[in-house]
C-alpha cells in the first residue's frame, strides 16, 4: 500500500510479509518520492518484492490494491502508465528468481496493516523493517485482519 501527496510528490509505502497461513513474518515502511499515485503504488509493490528477496523466500504472492499495477505485472508492463513503467519493470526482474511468483489484486480492506503503515501521520515509523515482531502499534490491526499475531 502507499500514500502520496500531490503538492510534494512524496509519500510512504507499507509492506507486510506473511507465511502461507497468514502468520506475520515482517513489515516494512519506506518514504518515497513519486510523480503520481500510480508510481507510488508501484513503489509499494517493489518494496514488497525487495522484502521477499531479503527474507530469502522462494514462493511469493505479491498482493496490492492497485489493479492497474497488478494487471500490468500479469500482462504487459508497457500497457501501463509511463510513470510506473521503470518500477514495475524492476518488480518483474525481482520476481523472476523466485521459484513461484504470483501477482494478486486485493482490496485495501483486506490489508489494513499495510494501509496503516503507509499513512502520512506515522512519521515515527519511517524507513524501517520489522522482522518477527511488529511494532506494538500494529498488533491490534494484525488481529483485526484475522491473522496470527506474534506473541
Amino acid at each position: 500500500m502507499s500514500s502520496w501527496v500531490t503538492a510534494t510528490n512524496t509519500g510512504f509505502t507499507g509492506v507486510v510479509a506473511r507465511d502461507s497461513v497468514g502468520t506475520f513474518i515482517a513489515t516494512r515502511r519506506c518514504s518515497i518520492d513519486a510523480h503520481s499515485a500510480v508510481a507510488a503504488e508501484a513503489f509499494a509493490i517493489c518494496h514488497g518484492c525487495e522484502l521477499a528477496v531479503a527474507l530469502g523466500v522462494s514462493h511469493v504472492v505479491i498482493e496490492s490494491d492497485s489493479l492497474e499495477s497488478i494487471s500490468c505485472l500479469k500482462g504487459k508492463i508497457a500497457n501501463g502508465r509511463w510513470e510506473a513503467f521503470p518500477t514495475l519493470t524492476r518488480c518483474k526482474l525481482l520476481g523472476d528468481p523466485f521459484q513461484d511468483c504470483r501477482w494478486s489484486w486485493t482490496p485495501r480492506s483486506a490489508n489494513m496493516v499495510a494501509d496503516l503503515l503507509a499513512l502520512q501521520r506515522n512519521v515515527e515509523m519511517c524507513d524501517f523493517t520489522w522482522v518477527d515482531k511488529p511494532p506494538s502499534s500494529l498488533i491490534h490491526e494484525l488481529c483485526n485482519d484475522g491473522l496470527v499475531c506474534p506473541s
